[in-house]
């Protein structure tokens, strides 16, 4: 994790000569600056090198010793130790990210920062806006520094101005999912201890909204409406936003005294076991963190325009597009993810960064083919984001132009990011050679699939994954890297921790996820540990028979999980597919693919042709009702097929071959 800042021949402005902008940024001038990261990381590294005056021979021993990449790796542990310098500075100044967007506002104020729809706002706009929104919650008197006030809005300009009067007040801020409804979103509410709602003016904002009225009512939580509302009069326990007069000059510093870099600046949700999802804290430290690493490694300029379609309550839209465009000055266009309309709104906007996850870009992939794919009057320099599995990636970038994809690893939680810079296909970033040695800040460890805990040697202590040997990853936490935890109890925190990882009392956060690294320290991500699982006695993943899957002629997505077969133990393997429009599956032919590219413990067993595979709100595979409905003929209307070794392919699943299985007699 590091943070390098500015390129070369960015458009600088007069903030960047700011006193507080040259600490925390750098000097203007800073050596090896380029467009190109890994240019910089060689020239980095030798400039590190000449500095600690390693001789012909010492550069050599070590070269021999750390491997080829030794020069990056020398950048990368400079370039971490400038991160944590300025970081040092901001939390020593205390200087935040709403402190970063008002002097942006004073050096910029006629600079376009927001895009939206046919609208453009400059910083001044939205700072006044924000300022004015700010006042008429002060007014009310019941949010006080540190309190928390919850936002409901869809991708619009109402979501930035209720965020940038919130820091202006020093409050937390929760991102509510504006798919959630009745319990969920009361139980979002509730988690976050919230004094108030600022709900956007979209009607079905208002009803989701109505239902749980009166329980916010008894909790004393206040609900204003942001924005014109076309349906008046509004729910009663709604009071809509007034801010025509208020006064839109600045509000003091001193508003928000007393906030500090270990404050939490957002609660952020994520998937919870029990059915609700859980708010993870994220400080102000973090998140000025993270955007810093991402503004540095891409070699973001304040000439570049970002488009972001991901719904900004998530952390890659949040954190990395809109706080990434703040920290460096430049401009982000914000939509909703339409794959028809995506590449036709980066022309529009003239972006020249776009941020992806989970299976965007198979959606914008499986959109028929056009003749202005990948022709842009400016160039699309960036795809950033994770998710892109390593069967499209190429041809991702090939066909819709992209200079370089930065596949990263990382979660709203999880206190280390990292970030491919090579655009090495399938990988999400390198942990290795002297980084490795004298960082070591993430292990992978053997754990047992079955109960997702770590193994351990004779003395308690995790035993490490070898190079090529999946495993779960675990991050150290230390002064600089944070678990900041959920708005949960102390079990549910503890839950994420793994202690005594390599020597007594050391402390780990447990990513969930199972990880490989190969000799060169290259990281790729394997499976998540909930979605692995075993059969026959051998763990599967199913990202990897998925890769596999997809690979097939007519099939556009799949959709892999474990299914429970009646006297069997374990899980066997089942894929629900989506096929190509007018596509006959060559059954035969999927059968002789599957069971040459994977073991036949992992080849799937079932197979379901579906319409559409359902996804979260950042476009991850649900499994739930796939595993729950699992291959019942009874209960899955969709047609189904079985893997018949015998027969060398894949038959229909009827009846007569149901009864079979269910007595043992069809091979497994």
């Amino acid at each position: 994790m590091f943070w390098l800042n500015t390129e070369k021949n960015r458009d600088v402005t007069s903030i960047d000569n700011s006193p507080w902008v040259k600490g925390v940024l750098g000097p203007r001038n800073s050596p090896g600056m380029s467009a190109s990261v890994s240019p910089y990381r060689r020239a980095a590294g030798a400039a590190a090198a000449a500095v600690l005056g390693l001789p012909v021979l010492g550069a050599a021993y070590l070269r021999l010793k750390y491997g080829p990449r030794l020069t990056d790796d020398i950048a990368e542990l400079y370039a971490s130790y400038l991160l944590l310098k300025r970081l040092k500075y901001m939390e020593k100044n205390h200087i935040f990210m709403i402190d970063v967007f008002e002097s942006r506002v004073k050096e910029t104020p006629d600079k376009i920062f927001l895009l939206y729809q046919d609208e453009q706002y400059t910083f001044s706009d939205l700072d006044k806006e924000g300022n004015r929104l700010a006042r008429f919650m002060q007014s009310d008197g019941r949010l006080l520094c540190k309190d928390s006030a919850a936002i409901l809005m869809l991708n619009d300009p109402g979501f930035l101005v209720t965020w940038l009067a919130c820091s202006k007040l020093g409050l937390k801020t929760a991102f509510l999912n504006y798919n959630l409804k009745s319990s969920a979103l009361l139980h979002c509410i509730k988690a976050c201890k919230v004094r108030a709602v600022m709900v956007g003016k979209d009607k079905r904002l208002l009803s989701a909204l109505e239902p749980i009225l009166p329980d916010l009512q008894k909790l004393g939580i206040k609900v204003w409406v942001y924005g014109k509302v076309d349906a008046l009069p509004l729910p009663a326990g709604m009071v809509p936003v007034m801010t025509w007069g208020v006064a839109s000059d600045p509000l003091p510093k001193s508003v928000r005294d007393g906030v500090i870099m270990d404050d939490v600046s957002v609660y952020i949700f994520t998937s919870g076991t029990t059915g609700f999802p859980k708010p993870a804290k994220v400080s102000h430290f973090r998140s000025i963190g993270g955007c810093s690493i991402m503004s540095s490694q891409v070699g973001i300029s304040s000439s570049d325009i970002f488009y972001v379609t991901l719904p900004l309550y998530h952390s890659m839209a949040f954190g990395m597009g809109l706080m990434t465009s703040i920290l460096s000055g430049c401009t982000i266009a914000i939509g909703t993810f339409s794959p028809k309309t995506f590449w036709d709104d980066v022309r529009k906007y003239r972006a020249n960064v776009i941020f992806y996850i989970g299976e965007t870009c198979r959606y914008l992939l499986a959109q028929p083919k056009r003749p202005d794919d990948g022709q842009y009057e400016h160039k699309v320099k960036a795809a950033f984001g994770l998710g892109l599995r390593p069967d499209i990636w190429v041809e991702f970038e090939k066909r819709f132009n992209i200079a370089q994809v930065y596949e990263m690893y990382g979660a709203t939680e999880c206190p280390m990011m990292s970030i491919n810079l090579e655009d090495k296909v399938g990988s999400v970033g390198r942990h290795g050679g002297l980084v490795k040695a004298l960082m070591n800040f993430l292990e992978i460890l053997k754990c047992d699939i079955e109960t997702a805990e770590p193994i351990r040697d004779a003395n308690g202590m995790c035993i490490l994954a070898a190079p090529g040997e999946t495993g779960i990853m675990v991050s150290r936490l230390d002064e600089f890297h944070h678990f900041d935890g959920y708005m949960a109890d102390r079990k549910t925190n503890e839950k994420k921790l793994v202690r005594d990882v390599k020597k007594k009392g050391d402390v780990y956060f447990n990513t969930g996820d199972l990880m490989m690294s190969d000799k060169e320290g290259y990281l790729y991500f394997t499976d998540r540990l909930g979605d692995t699982f075993r059969w026959k006695g051998e763990n599967v993943a199913t990202t990897e028979v998925a890769h596999v899957m997809n690979a097939f002629p007519g099939i556009l997505e799949s959709n892999v999980y474990g299914v429970q077969v009646p006297g069997q133990e374990g899980r066997a393997g089942m894929a629900a597919l989506v096929l190509h429009k007018g596509v006959n599956l060559n059954l035969k032919g999927l059968f002789g693919h599957v069971t040459s590219a994977l073991p036949i413990y992992a080849c799937p067993k079932f197979l379901r042709i579906t319409d559409e595979i359902s996804t979260t709100t950042t476009f991850k595979h649900t499994k739930t009702s796939l595993v729950r409905e699992g291959f019942d003929i009874n209960l899955v209307s969709d047609p189904l097929y079985f893997l018949d070794v015998a027969e060398k392919t894949y038959v229909v699943l009827d009846d007569s071959v149901l009864r079979r299985i269910v007595a043992g007699q069809a091979r497994l």
